[in-house]
């Protein structure tokens, strides 16, 4: 009996993975990791997208974008953000740490954050304080529309704030992606193409143990690779 009950729930587990796969078809095909976490585009880009033309007056505060126009990042494996609707079993959110080395004042935030598949609604993309080690609250947090296709290269997402938010050299911040209610699409944040180190990251999963293990509803800092972004001012 047991048996049965674990190949049961193996089966469903298989089975909830393949229709997350299916969910998100649209323009491109994507594959999801075992645990949902992970999302890949099983087609390379058909065609580019030119990158973000930069003001010249603004200068790279962080950041880890390419200056190859065909690899700004990598555009095909990136992680999954979603609200935990249409589906989807849990709600899963991301977030990049980075530490100026001069004061400076952030007016543009980019990241190689898009959307799956079909659908109009946008996410959340903000900067955020730290809270020992990991994201605390927003600074200021901007609702985003217009977003690229994930699985495609090389257009990105952008928020823009002409009052500009101070930041402090050798304070850590986060560029965080996430969702609110209103933000029902199922959404990617791919992976940068210069720097395949570890370097911390933040991690928020609200659901099941089976997603989420015992950590729903907090954010957890890793050690991992970058998602693509840019942090801009002067």
């Amino acid at each position: 009996m047991n048996k049965r009950i674990v190949f049961s729930i193996a089966v469903l587990a298989l089975f909830m993975v393949a229709s997350l796969a299916l969910m998100a078809s649209g323009k491109n095909e994507f594959v999801y990791s075992q645990d949902g976490r992970f999302v890949r585009a099983t087609k390379a880009p058909s065609y580019i997208i030119p990158g973000p033309q930069e003001d010249a007056s603004l200068k790279v505060i962080a950041g880890n974008f390419s200056h190859y126009a065909n690899a700004t990042y990598f555009s095909i494996w990136g992680e999954t953000i979603d609200q935990g609707v249409n589906g989807y079993p849990f709600q899963t959110w991301a977030a990049v740490a980075f530490t100026p080395t001069a004061n400076a004042t952030v007016t543009r935030i980019e990241t190689s954050a898009g959307r799956q598949g079909s659908g109009t609604a946008g996410f959340e993309l903000g900067l955020w304080d730290d809270a020992n080690g990991v994201p605390g609250k927003p600074i200021k947090s901007f609702h985003v529309s217009s977003l690229p296709a994930y699985g495609q290269c090389c257009a990105v997402s952008i928020a823009n704030d002409k009052a500009g938010i101070p930041v402090t050299a050798g304070t850590q911040y986060w560029v965080v992606v996430n969702t609110t209610a209103k933000d029902t699409n199922v959404y990617a944040w791919a992976f940068n193409s210069t720097d395949m180190r570890a370097h911390t990251v933040g991690y928020w999963c609200k659901g099941s143990t089976t997603y989420c293990g015992q950590n729903s509803g907090k954010w957890i800092q890793e050690q991992y690779v970058q998602y693509g972004f840019n942090v801009l001012g002067h």
